[in-house]
């Protein structure tokens, strides 16, 4: 059998079956193509919680290496700052994710704003209190007497007192004995002596510091039991209830870029500088070294929660009086998604 074509000439043309076959198959695979390319991809916003830098260096890389958009989502990165109310877009639908601290995430859940982490990104606290090499103030028991830059300038407790309260109280030591004073990110008492001790973000603050010249002590609440987690990537009640499969999409890409950006950190810097506002490889670089073991903590799962940690910082918080109104925890988190992006083990 055999069939024959005319193709604009007089002049017949004979397809045998052979190749009336590889014209078929051809066809389905370009119509096939087509089809895929042109599957709609979820609009989906990120509202970060500071401006382009290191410190979001795996969602750059999700993006960047295809992650999202082997999810059929579009990402869209809003920067944060400090007129930026984080919780409240999200609560309003003006973004569907966000970072942001899990201090916020309680503070808000106590106020009945339905905001919840669905991942913690920065698995051990970045906070941590620093002093001058040869002040012989090494641990925390050295604080009594000395002057400590942790308080809020509006006069709320931050997430630096916070903390320096909690340390003190779990080692029994007098809070009325330390000099309490606001914090202050131009280290300029610190850099000057009148402040023995200030707060200090490692990824920000120390690197600062440390820039100047200064070599320091570095003392962390981890290390006196004190478990509080720093960046937490963070969704609204109805989002995870009414779009649950788009919420294990986002996750799971995302939790994929942050192992990339922590396996491979020189690309990662590469990565990082297509979005961050300050160009400076170097800096940039400093702020991922300081980054990782916070993110990759050797324990558990990239974005892995702990039940316990959130009851650690929820008690806390209340015995702090910086809970408006007393709630269960468990509404604040929800592990049901690391559940699924981690099926065989325990988030």
């Amino acid at each position: 059998m055999r069939l024959i074509f005319y193709l604009g000439t007089d002049q017949p043309k004979t397809i045998f079956p052979f190749t009336l076959l590889i014209l078929m198959v051809s066809g389905i695979f370009l119509w096939s193509a087509c089809r895929t390319s042109s599957v709609s991809k979820d609009k989906v916003t990120l509202q970060l919680k500071w401006h382009h830098q290191a410190q979001f260096a795996g969602f750059y890389t999700a993006r960047e290496n295809g992650y999202y958009k082997n999810e059929h989502l579009d990402v869209n990165f809003i920067e944060g700052g400090n007129d930026v109310e984080i919780a409240e877009a999200l609560a309003t639908q003006k973004a569907h994710f966000a970072v942001l601290s899990p201090e916020t995430v309680l503070r808000k859940r106590s106020k009945g704003v339905p905001v919840k982490a669905i991942a913690a990104v920065y698995r051990k606290s970045a906070v941590v209190f620093v002093a001058k090499n040869g002040s012989g103030i090494i641990r925390p028991h050295d604080f009594t007497g000395k002057t400590i830059a942790a308080a809020s300038k509006g006069g709320g407790a931050s997430e630096f007192e916070l903390q320096l309260k909690t340390m003190t109280k779990a080692l029994g030591l007098e809070w009325s004995g330390m000099n309490v004073v606001p914090y202050d990110p131009s280290y300029s008492g610190f850099l000057k002596g009148s402040v023995d001790v200030t707060a200090a973000y490692y990824t920000g603050g120390v690197i600062k510091l440390r820039k100047k010249g200064q070599a320091v002590n570095l003392i962390w609440p981890a290390d006196y039991g004190v478990h509080f987690y720093s960046d937490i990537l963070a969704t609204s009640d109805e989002i995870a209830n009414t779009h649950p499969q788009l919420v294990e999409r986002f996750l799971r890409a995302s939790l994929k870029g942050w192992k990339q950006a922590i396996g491979d950190p020189e690309q990662t810097v590469d990565t990082i500088l297509v979005y961050a506002r300050v160009k400076d490889a170097r800096l940039q670089s400093a702020m991922l070294e300081a980054m990782l073991p916070l993110v990759h903590t050797g324990q558990g799962n990239i974005g892995s929660m702990d039940s316990s940690v959130w009851k650690g910082m929820y008690s806390a918080m209340y015995e702090q009086g910086m809970l408006d109104n007393s709630f269960d925890v468990r509404q604040a988190y929800s592990p049901a998604f690391l559940k699924k992006v981690y099926p065989n083990t325990t988030p």
